[in-house]
């Protein structure tokens, strides 16, 4: 005790002091440590589902870009190859200028590209094409051209037996008609014939094998095989003959001479096919029927379509027969009986205006000079001969010397001095009779007519 010699001491037990307090400290950490795990738990509960749907919210912005994305990605692959599959259906069709646009990721670009370039390719290689087909036509027939062109082996040489129709026609009086024309008349006035006769074939759909200055071959039936080839090939021929009124009335209106034709058809087996060799080919026919039509052609009169006794036997009931012929031809055995034919009916109804052949009595005869012709070359004089009667497509002369049945002859009037009047008539010999004096009477129908000859058979 301060201030004095004693010493308090006490005896206390501890454990009774401080164990409530350290239970009360123990009982108090073990509620503040439950409270703050049931917190922290509780927070981690919130903290988890907030994760939980933004994580979900993430993943489906996520799933959407990457949807949107896809579907972008997907068009711009799709969009493109959709044009190319379009464009290559265009060009299937035979549209070779079709583009598409060169867009999209650069594979398709390039493969875009590559389209267009080959569209590109494929039209001008069509254009060549076309321009090949279209200059070879001038030269041979487009049908003939379609088969070189399109047809395996078509080049190669060789043929077939075909039964075809031929045609074979020719200008009576051309050479004559263009000795006194500048060559640059020449090739206007045959082109103006030509032309409008070709256009006739084409349309009938003939292949025209030969044009030999004015004379035309052309046949039917091959390389496409038909049927009614001849009664095509007559209906053709009919169609070029009245198209001759239109050619002469454009030669008239330039001073031009007016001109007509003779034409032949014939029917018969032949051989058509490459003819000819590996330097130079073409598509024609050979064979005794060609020959047949050419011998056929000559005996035509100016604006006479003669046809075959073949040709004949397969259109007798379709077509207008106004005189049948039965000639003597060089080559040929025994007589050919020819049928001069006016029209054909349907389905081509094409009809021939008629002509006149009555001959009028001249008042005093006219006399004439006549010369023989042979392959178109005067060859000689037949003698002092005189007009007696006379029509727009005959005459009747008397002559002096003898006329040979179907002979090629020249006319020339002549006039008081005896000398021969401008212009001549060529014609062949129809009709010959002996006369009781020694002379002949033969009927001459005219091939080629100048202008002017009914006048001049009024005034003589």
């Amino acid at each position: 005790v301060p201030g004095t010699r004693f010493i308090v001491a006490a005896i206390v037990n501890l454990d009774e002091f401080f164990g409530p307090a350290q239970q009360h400290m123990k009982d108090s950490c073990q509620v503040a440590t439950v409270e703050a795990r049931q917190q922290i738990e509780a927070r981690y509960a919130a903290l988890n589902r907030e994760v939980m749907i933004g994580g979900l919210f993430a993943g489906l912005a996520l799933c959407l870009v990457g949807g949107l994305s896809g579907f972008y990605f997907a068009a711009a692959i799709s969009r493109p190859i959709s044009r190319l599959r379009d464009g290559v259906r265009q060009v299937g069709e035979g549209d070779f200028a079709v583009a598409v646009p060169e867009r999209g990721v650069r594979e398709v670009a390039d493969l875009a590209h590559s389209f267009n370039e080959l569209g590109q390719q494929l039209t001008e290689y069509i254009e060549k094409r076309d321009f090949i087909r279209d200059t070879f036509g001038r030269y041979v027939t487009q049908e003939v051209v379609t088969k070189l062109l399109e047809s395996e082996g078509a080049l190669e040489m060789g043929g077939e037996t075909r039964e075809v129709s031929l045609i074979m026609s020719d200008l009576r009086g051309f050479t004559a008609i263009i000795a006194e024309m500048d060559p640059e008349q020449v090739i206007t006035f045959l082109n103006r014939y030509l032309s409008r006769m070709i256009e006739i074939l084409l349309d009938y759909r003939a292949v025209i094998d030969e044009i030999l200055g004015d004379g035309i071959l052309a046949f039917f039936g091959a390389p496409e095989p038909r049927d009614d080839h001849p009664a095509r090939a007559v209906a053709c021929a009919l169609a070029m003959q009245a198209a001759m009124n239109e050619i002469n009335a454009e030669n008239e209106a330039e001073g031009l001479p007016r001109l007509t034709m003779g034409i032949g058809v014939n029917t018969g087996s032949v051989v058509v096919g490459n003819i000819g060799s590996e330097r130079r080919t073409k598509y024609s026919v050979v064979g005794s029927d060609v020959n047949f039509a050419s011998r056929m052609e000559a005996f035509a009169l100016a604006g006479q379509v003669l046809i075959s006794d073949a040709t004949y036997s397969r259109v007798r009931s379709q077509v207008e027969v106004a005189n049948v012929l039965e000639v003597e031809m060089k080559g040929v055995p025994g007589r050919a009986r020819l049928y001069d034919v006016r029209s054909i009916g349907a389905p081509y109804n094409i009809r021939l205006p008629d002509k006149s052949e009555k001959l009028r009595e001249l008042p005093e005869p006219m006399e004439v000079r006549i010369h023989r012709l042979k392959d178109k070359i005067i060859t000689d004089a037949a003698g002092r001969a005189w007009v007696t009667h006379l029509c727009d497509t005959a005459a009747r002369v008397t002559a002096e010397s003898a006329l040979e049945l179907w002979e090629d002859l020249r006319l020339a009037f002549l006039d008081g001095n005896q000398e021969p009047a401008p212009g001549h008539i060529y014609g062949k010999v129809t009709r010959v009779t002996p006369l009781p004096d020694g002379r002949f009477k033969a009927r001459i129908s005219f091939t080629s007519v100048p202008a002017g000859l009914g006048r001049r058979g009024e005034n003589p």
